[in-house]
């Protein structure tokens, strides 16, 4: 889990995909100046960080040829790293998708980040989690009126209680069984709730692309 930071404060989240790579939601790095951006690994606490926290600069930022800000189509962003994060039991990286893979509906999957915890701007004291279910494209088509493509995911939280992501969790990772298969995306006015389901980028659409740069740096 990384966090991306602009002066040690936190505006969207990441994740370690190689020890020199990030890759996180392309709406991240509009109107962003990569140079003054900090991404931070090992972090648990942000506001008291220990011993296994590493600091890294960008080398290159790549965000995707066709992404469109206005839809959120292709909202997917590569990071090379100026050096290569230190693997340890507090820093790992998280394995791709496997190619062609859908996530099924009802699939339990978390989502993580430093994002606000209210709809009212409250920071969290730490890194927090919560767990929700993949639901059907075709739910979430009619909830977000026939907005959501193939290469997105939609999830919400069981139960009754609101549970999703919130301002400040873009770019953040959705596992499933130990594999990063979303990217933080978008939602609707309020955090979490099950009447605009959290819509995340699907990674496993995306897997040429984020190989093809890999491969020519």
């Amino acid at each position: 889990m990384v966090s991306l930071q602009i002066r040690g404060q936190n505006f969207c989240g990441g994740t370690l995909i190689y020890p020199n790579w990030v890759i996180t939601a392309a709406h991240c790095f509009e109107n962003t100046p990569v140079n003054i951006v900090r991404v931070v690994v090992g972090a648990h606490n942000l506001r008291n960080p220990d011993r296994f926290v590493q600091v890294l600069n960008i080398q290159e930022s790549i965000t995707h040829p066709e992404y469109n800000p206005t839809t959120f189509q292709n909202d997917i962003h590569l990071l090379k790293l100026n050096n290569s994060a230190n693997i340890n039991f507090a820093v790992r990286t998280i394995r791709l998708p496997l190619k062609n893979s859908d996530v099924n509906p009802g699939s339990p999957c978390s989502v993580a980040g430093w994002g606000q915890v209210t709809d009212f701007g409250t920071l969290p004291r730490a890194l927090m989690e919560t767990d929700v279910n993949v639901i059907t494209r075709e739910v979430c088509n009619q909830l977000w009126r026939e907005s959501i493509s193939n290469s997105m995911l939609c999830a919400a939280g069981p139960g009754p209680r609101n549970k999703g992501f919130c301002s400040g969790d873009s770019g953040g990772p959705l596992v499933c069984t130990n594999r990063i298969e979303g990217l933080v995306s978008f939602s609707g006015l309020f955090c979490g709730d099950p009447r605009t389901p959290d819509v995340y980028t699907r990674i496993s659409a995306f897997l040429p692309w984020i190989e093809s740069v890999i491969s020519r740096r």
